[in-house]
């Protein structure tokens, strides 16, 4: 099926513009980057992260073994039924494909196993993958619900390719991982290990740096055949929710990490690290949207010292050991002191303005400002003296979210940077071929995808696509 096909049929299923844009792009790159005459060149594709399988249905129309991997069920769960339709679709396309042919062995394609689905009726438990799979003549579908790291994505990547036994097709084929082939070429482990390409599209924090990890992984292993079953031949990340970061994954390259002092990104610099400042004003919409997040900033800056009255006053009364005080800091500026998360969420009506925000946010609170009157900060109730502090932290704000594009092109070289010098190691260690390492913006950010660079690990004899 070509991509403008994907495309149509899955605008009915209800992806989201963005989400078109961004798999379309994505899987045209990776069609590009595998366009090669070369024999290693990877024919399965590990989509980690995978979520509704749009990414992964796009690649395996293009003719590629999928290894779809989510930790979600509800996600894996959404892409199954995402899949059981796209197995219609497909089977009504054949059937009229075979009415228009009108020979009398046009059955004989409909009911070959190679283009039935095999679909679930029930959601697959977390601890038993879901092994079922669409085979067609372009490709191959096999879904599985993992909580994702290194290691397990590693034995995951093994057993689809060792899963042979236990899967048999018309009692006339078997399998490997996911592909039909004839028992005699079944594939043994002394033989050349399979390439393999790993893909994320926005793989949420710590799962870049883990899919990064599990690649160098495997590709610091002995080169021998014997030594593994499948090569890490290429990968293809995008990476997001810079905030959810694990305090480990920055900085990660020996060049920042020796540097003193050592670079540190708090929580509060990694929140800016999503800020897409030169979007903000592309349409009438985007403006609306950017007031309105800058005026919820602005308004909870304002009642931070009200809360902080009351934790102090909670503290107080509770006895709170010193010892939390040192973390509560750490968190400040980011929203997420425990007087913040008692607060919590609320919706874009209650920021009208600041009367209806102090009079939702006290009552969600519990908080009586009767009772803390000679606590409160003058502005409170005076109106000329607030909406200074208001005009002065709205600049303030947008000043910290200019420097958003800056923290995150920082994240994304120190990654560079780090793969870089660990594949250097690997080089040095074992005779293995060169590697490209670069970072490609492939998507447009007025689409609404803020996160649009991927990181490309490729070998160099392969086009020059970086």
């Amino acid at each position: 099926m070509k991509l403008s096909a994907f495309r149509n049929a899955h605008r009915s299923y209800g992806m989201s513009p963005k989400k078109e844009h961004e798999v379309s792009r994505m899987s045209e790159y990776i069609d590009r980057l595998l366009c090669s005459s070369s024999a290693d060149t990877p024919h399965h594709v590990v989509d980690i992260g995978s979520g509704q399988g749009y990414l992964s249905r796009a690649l395996q129309n293009l003719g590629l073994h999928v290894l779809a991997l989510d930790s979600n069920e509800i996600q894996t769960s959404g892409a199954e039924r995402w899949k059981a339709k796209e197995a219609t679709r497909r089977q009504k396309q054949l059937k009229r494909e075979r009415d228009a042919q009108s020979v009398p062995d046009s059955n004989h394609h409909y009911d070959n196993p190679l283009f039935q689905s095999h679909v679930p009726t029930s959601v697959p438990s977390a601890s038993t993958a879901s092994k079922n799979i669409i085979h067609n003549h372009m490709g191959s579908l096999t879904h599985q619900t993992i909580c994702i790291n290194p290691r397990t994505l590693e034995s995951s990547i093994d057993d689809w390719l060792f899963s042979g036994e236990d899967n048999q097709i018309a009692g006339c084929t078997s399998m490997i991982g996911d592909l039909l082939v004839d028992r005699t070429e079944r594939r043994t482990a002394e033989e050349k290990p399979v390439p393999v390409m790993m893909v994320a599209l926005h793989a949420c924090g710590p799962l870049t740096p883990d899919v990064l990890r599990a690649f160098l992984s495997n590709h610091r292993r002995p080169s021998a055949p014997s030594g593994r079953i499948w090569t890490a031949q290429a990968l293809v990340v995008v990476g997001c929710c810079y905030n959810l970061m694990a305090l480990e994954d920055f900085p990660l390259s020996r060049s920042l990490c020796e540097r003193t002092p050592v670079a540190a990104l708090p929580l509060a610099s990694r929140h800016l690290a999503a800020q897409i400042p030169s979007q903000w004003l592309r349409n009438e919409t985007s403006a609306r949207e950017t007031s309105l997040a800058i005026r919820k900033v602005v308004f909870r800056a304002l009642l931070q010292p009200v809360l902080e009255i009351i934790g102090a006053g909670e503290a107080s009364a509770n006895h709170t050991a010193t010892s939390s005080s040192c973390h509560v800091e750490g968190l400040r500026g980011a929203g997420q002191t425990p007087e913040n998360r008692r607060l919590g969420k609320l919706p874009d009506a209650a920021y009208k303005d600041w009367e209806i925000f102090l009079d939702r946010a006290t009552s969600k609170t519990g908080v009586r400002l009767d009772q803390i009157a000679t606590q409160l900060p003058v502005y409170i109730h005076n109106e000329r003296r607030r909406r200074q502090l208001e005009s002065a932290l709205s600049v303030l704000h947008v000043l910290r979210c200019i420097m958003g594009p800056l923290i995150e092109s920082l994240i994304l070289l120190d990654r560079h940077e780090w793969i870089l010098e660990e594949l250097n190691k690997s080089s040095k260690a074992q005779e293995s071929s060169a590697m490209d390492v670069g970072l490609v913006n492939l998507f447009d950010q007025a689409t609404g995808s803020g996160r649009n660079v991927a990181i490309v690990i490729k070998p160099r004899e392969w086009p020059n696509t970086i």
